[in-house]
């Protein structure tokens, strides 16, 4: 009578992993190198930065309560202005480069940033940037300015001071053109000429109390103008060359484990059906005798199943 044996059967993932544990160490290593060299190939993206902040102006605080807090709104708004197209859409930025700005939460600093294929053109555009928003938000403090309104009132004053008296020589010339009898004609160019002095000295009339006005209620209200100052040049902060050999070499990490479990599995089959076959041979040749030569084969099997 002979010994029922168990069929040999494959071993688990992992324990097929165990019995080929060189699987594991060889092929992870060698892709996560490769995985590596593909990354330091890769054209890394390069983020230069510069900041700008929100200077102390003349800012009142019936107008905005409390400075620090007027500063913080105004960086955040004018963080605003700078965008891909650059500042206030200008259009002047280069071809794959991308330019934004943010707050720093709780302070009056705008960080800006740009980041591109090309280091030089990452600063370049970077410190542009900054220059630009710096001079775009000086140049609009002029509209609230007292000092600017100030000059502008008194050009205004002195071309209305001229007009005024060349209007009062033009009417006293015509009214004497108009006593002495003169011709129609000399009348006439007189009066026109009188009409002309009198429509200009209006126009810059209107234009002196319109800036009056408005001079005295920026010196009533204060000024909500401040001054933005480049306190940061544009540097280089970071790059993606790092990153990527990193991420790529994780990738070939992760991606050998699996073709070496995968690997291991497949021989651990292989061992078994190359097993089951030789039984099988055995069997049919000898009939029930060969049951010794069975198990001898089984733990040949085994044994090369293990070296495997």
């Amino acid at each position: 009578m002979t010994t029922a044996h168990p069929q040999p059967t494959p071993s688990s993932p992992l324990s097929a992993l165990a019995k080929r544990w060189w699987l594991a160490l060889a092929i992870p290593l060698a892709l996560a190198v490769v995985g590596y060299m593909l990354g330091a190939a890769k054209a890394p993206i390069y983020t230069a930065e510069a900041r700008t902040t929100v200077g102390s102006g003349n800012i009142s605080a019936g107008a905005i309560t409390g400075f620090p807090q007027a500063t913080q709104q105004m960086a955040a708004n004018y963080a605003r202005w700078v965008n891909d197209r650059g500042v206030e859409g200008k259009g002047d930025i280069p071809a794959g480069t991308e330019v934004t700005a943010s707050p720093i939460p709780d302070s009056n600093v705008i960080r800006i940033e740009a980041k591109s294929p090309d280091k030089e053109a990452a600063v370049q555009s970077a410190q542009k940037a900054a220059d630009d928003l710096a001079e775009a938000v000086n140049s609009k403090k002029g509209e609230s300015d007292p000092a600017v309104t100030l000059q502008q009132l008194n050009k205004v004053a002195s071309d209305w001071g001229q007009a005024k008296a060349a209007s009062e020589a033009a009417n006293t010339t015509a009214q004497r053109a108009i006593g002495a009898d003169r011709p129609a004609a000399t009348v006439a160019a007189a009066q026109q000429r009188a009409a002309q002095t009198a429509s200009r000295t209006a126009v810059l009339q209107a234009q002196m109390d319109a800036l009056s006005e408005k001079y005295r209620q920026q010196i009533s209200q204060g000024s909500q103008a401040a001054n933005l100052i480049v306190v940061k040049p544009a540097e280089l902060a970071e790059s993606t060359k790092a990153s990527n050999q990193q991420r790529y070499a994780l990738g070939g990490l992760v991606l050998g484990l699996g073709l070496a479990l995968l690997l291991a599995v497949l021989l651990d089959r292989r061992n078994a059906r190359s097993g089951r076959r030789a039984e099988a041979v055995v069997v049919g040749r000898h009939g029930q005798g060969g049951q010794h030569e069975v198990d001898v084969l089984r733990d040949h099997g085994a044994t090369r199943g293990d070296e495997a």
